[in-house]
């Protein structure tokens, strides 16, 4: 089919690229919670709220500019992956993609249901593929197809309606395929061309530590991992530090001492995709007197969910990093932590792509491969490479029969070890890093964004200080620093 007559379909049935000010609401519904969403358009900005019981979210974007607000209050401007989909996605929902065909392709037939469709793929100039699937008898889409981590996710769009001469799909499901976890979104109204108020765009504030000065504590080392005492309901827990985790995660030990239900059936992707994720509000949080109120934390039974034998009572991820600054000393063996701006960092600055609510940076590696990193100091080995980065570059590391296994939430996957020649993060080069290559085809493990982790194993070597508002790391070499040059690399 050509590229021309699908977007003469789509554009004749929708009228999409006519919009001007644009308005909606409705409710949401999905894994066991309920909410609503809320949509404002006008030109260049845009506003979306949305509330699934206590996650609430704010997308705000600003011309070029896209600014999220998560449940904790964390805010963060997209530079990096959910940057480039907000591209595409924003070609897309202004309708504008129609008039310009060489951001599309044909990439031939699919199957929704018992229909046919075409699907087509637009790709806004610097932004991340993403394709419809469009009905060739109405021109209507039926379906929006996007890489969401370690496979695609869906939207599929129903109960189509006029709107002062427009098409609105009134229901739409978001899926990864694995239905027991759909999220439903009901168009309750729309209004096409009212006057928008301009305090609907104002920026977002963003939530710190709650805090006035910088902290200091032991560093504690358990099973491989860091982690610190957390004070909840009164009582002292052991978590350990994961700026691989999005989330706060809490054992149900500590919903139950602080006399909270958990709310709804999450999906969980660990080590394997896995259900029985709750989320929760806790009133407190505290490290060392530095507080967190109105903490939105996930919840599951650890003692049963993470694999590996590790006895832990909670992680400290994505929303304490975002809300602190924070240094892990592995001289002094301290973590020391305050409000953003509390401390100037020691190192050389290496920029993060937080767009995930992850720290992720671009390494090099055998001097030849720019790749993208998940820096993941919840994974207690060197580094980990994804079997989707190893199928697109082969010989990066060689095969090797020493089988291992890596563990997480929900389970393990097999690994084999192998060694990178020389990896480098900014001007450090580190020879010979031990990798454990994970042969999974879904979770976490198999990431198709990433490459894979660089772990604690790696990140010992330098005093490395987190500023995940500002989108920084910084590393600064340990006195014993040793760049592995001389290590000897066993077959």
């Amino acid at each position: 089919m050509s590229v021309a007559t699908i977007l003469a379909a789509y554009d004749k049935a929708t009228h999409a690229d006519d919009l001007t000010t644009f308005l909606a609401e409705g409710t949401l519904a999905g894994e066991g919670l309920t909410g609503t969403y809320r949509v404002v358009r006008d030109g260049v900005n845009q506003r979306e709220d949305d509330v699934l019981g206590p996650r609430h979210e704010t997308t705000l974007q600003l011309g070029e500019r896209v600014f999220v607000r998560n449940a904790n209050g964390n805010v963060r401007e997209l530079r990096g992956y959910l940057r480039r989909r907000v591209l595409t996605e924003d070609l897309l929902d202004s309708g504008d993609f129609v008039k310009h065909p060489e951001l599309s392709r044909f990439l031939g037939w699919g199957d929704v249901g018992e229909t046919k469709a075409w699907r087509l793929e637009v790709n806004a100039q610097g932004g991340e593929p993403e394709t419809l699937w469009i009905d060739p008898s109405t021109g209507l889409p039926l379906r929006l197809e996007y890489l969401d981590g370690d496979g695609p996710s869906y939207v599929d769009y129903s109960d189509w309606r006029d709107v002062k001469g427009r098409k609105i799909a009134f229901r739409n499901v978001i899926t990864d395929g694995d239905h027991r976890f759909d999220t439903i979104q009901q168009t309750t109204s729309v209004a096409i061309g009212d006057p928008v108020d301009p305090t609907t765009f104002a920026p977002l504030a963003a939530r710190a530590l709650d805090t006035d000065r910088v902290h200091t504590v032991p560093l504690v080392e358990r099973y491989g991992h860091v982690g610190v005492t957390v004070r909840i309901a009164n009582k002292d827990w052991f978590f350990i530090l994961d700026t691989g985790a999005q989330s706060i995660l809490v054992d149900g030990a500590v919903l139950r001492a602080a006399g909270i239900q958990g709310q709804g059936a999450m999906e969980v992707r660990g080590a394997a995709r896995s259900g029985g994720l709750e989320t929760a509000t806790l009133p407190r949080l505290e490290v060392d007197g530095a507080r967190m109120d109105d903490v939105v934390v996930s919840s599951l039974d650890l003692s049963r969910d993470l694999a590996g034998g590790m006895k832990i009572d909670g992680i400290l991820g994505y929303p304490f990093f975002a809300s602190a600054l924070v240094e892990m000393d592995f001289t002094n063996h301290v973590l020391r932590f305050g409000p953003p701006g509390s401390f100037v960092p020691n190192g050389t600055r290496i920029a993060l792509d937080v767009d995930r609510e992850l720290a992720e940076a671009t390494f090099q590696l055998n001097d030849r491969i720019d790749a993208p990193f998940i820096i993941d100091t919840g994974n207690s080995s060197e580094m980990l490479l994804y079997r989707p980065f190893l199928d697109a570059h082969p010989g990066v590391v060689p095969f090797s029969a020493t089988a291992s296994w890596n563990y997480g939430i929900g389970g393990s996957n097999a690994t084999y070890r192998s060694s990178l020649d020389d990896l480098r993060m900014a001007e450090f080069h580190l020879y010979h890093r031990t990798v454990d290559v994970v042969l999974a085809n879904s979770g976490a493990f198999a990431d198709r964004v990433d490459a894979g982790n660089v772990g604690l194993g790696v990140l010992r070597n330098f005093d490395t200080t987190f500023d995940l508002g500002g989108a920084s790391m910084y590393l600064a070499p340990i006195p014993n620093f040793d760049d592995g040059r001389n290590r000897v690399v066993h077959s």
